[in-house]
């Protein structure tokens, strides 16, 4: 019953997709769309030529390379900090204020500061990257731990479990299911900051975010629509394996 489920939602996933793109090809045939809108088959032309010619590996490679080290970088430190303010108390009391302060602020707006200090790097792209996607990693987290069942917590106490293995062998497996649900948001806004930090120092250099701004100073939508939906493919990849990833370790969530 569950296998029929998952192949009815997979089946109607990809008709609502398909019914979409083929809506969009429609409108601009008859002219609905503005003609300078590609439609879907001019732009996946231009997708099939730009793999055929090799132009777009360099884009895909650095921008999966500085999208994919600021999330490590977020699910190490964010979840390693949240579970450690969830777990102790002063911990948590010293990050509450700080979080509650900084969450709100636009990260974009951190950009001028870095890159004072980095200059056009990928220090500075991989920061940017990194502090909006720490947010919604840490206070998942954060949540997942203080929402644990605290008879578990007393029960090791009683049979003499030491802190290190309260938080290795309770606490991490009891709080993953949020910690999950924070993986999966900060991978989203890291590929929405991964286009944004790669519009600074436009003029030479590689990145979807670069391929993009410099099609749309010349005027090539295409390739512009076409860079949207390759960034939109990566990270819907990227989103299947963490759920993925996500099934295979928390098999007994579903039990």
């Amino acid at each position: 019953m569950q296998n029929n489920s998952k192949k009815w939602f997979v089946l109607t996933s990809i008709g609502e997709i398909l019914f979409f793109l083929l809506l969009w090809q429609v409108l601009s045939i008859t002219s609905w769309f503005p003609t300078y809108v590609s439609s879907p088959v001019e732009i996946f032309s231009r997708i099939g030529e730009m793999f055929a010619d090799g132009s777009i590996y360099p884009h895909v490679g650095i921008s999966l390379y500085r999208t994919i080290l600021g999330f490590l970088l977020v699910v190490l430190i964010g979840t390693v900090l949240g579970m450690l303010a969830g777990f102790f108390k002063p911990i948590g009391n010293f990050f509450d204020p700080l979080i509650s302060f900084f969450n709100p602020i636009p990260k974009i707006a951190l950009l001028p500061v870095f890159l004072v200090w980095f200059g056009v790097t990928d220090v500075t792209r991989i920061l940017i990257i990194f502090t909006s996607a720490f947010f919604p990693c840490f206070i998942a987290t954060l949540d997942g731990v203080r929402n644990i069942n605290k008879l578990y917590l007393w029960s090791a106490e009683n049979m003499g479990a030491s802190k290190f293995k309260m938080l290795w062998r309770i606490i991490l497996p009891a709080a993953l299911p949020k910690i999950f649900d924070g993986w999966r948001v900060a991978l989203a806004l890291t590929f929405v900051m991964m286009f944004s930090s790669e519009m600074i120092g436009t003029s030479t250099g590689h990145g979807l975010g670069f391929m993009i701004l410099n099609a749309d100073s010349y005027g090539r939508v295409d390739i512009v629509l076409a860079g949207v939906f390759i960034i939109a493919l990566l990270g819907f990849i990227f989103d299947r394996l963490l759920i993925l990833l996500r099934n295979r370790v928390l098999w007994w969530s579903e039990r």
